[in-house]
């Protein structure tokens, strides 16, 4: 689907929000998103959970490790 701009009159993508031809403001189509289902939303939260979760893990065995490496270097 395409939209047209009101100044010049030319075509382009439902996408933009502005005319690449004059630099008008067309709309903010762009911005619009689809409702999630409640599941669709739930399963999308566990797995920021899990990352967010991952990644502080990776952190800390990181740190110990490297604290560990430096304590034992030395001896």
């Amino acid at each position: 689907m395409m939209k047209m701009c009101p100044l010049c009159n030319s075509e382009m993508p439902t996408r933009y929000n502005y005319c690449f031809q004059c630099g008008e403001f067309v709309g903010m189509t762009g911005s619009i998103q689809a409702e999630t289902p409640p599941e669709d939303e739930a399963k999308h939260q566990l797995q920021e959970r899990v990352i967010h979760y991952g990644c502080l893990t990776l952190i800390v065995v990181w740190t110990v490790f490297g604290l560990w490496f430096c304590v034992n270097m030395n001896r």
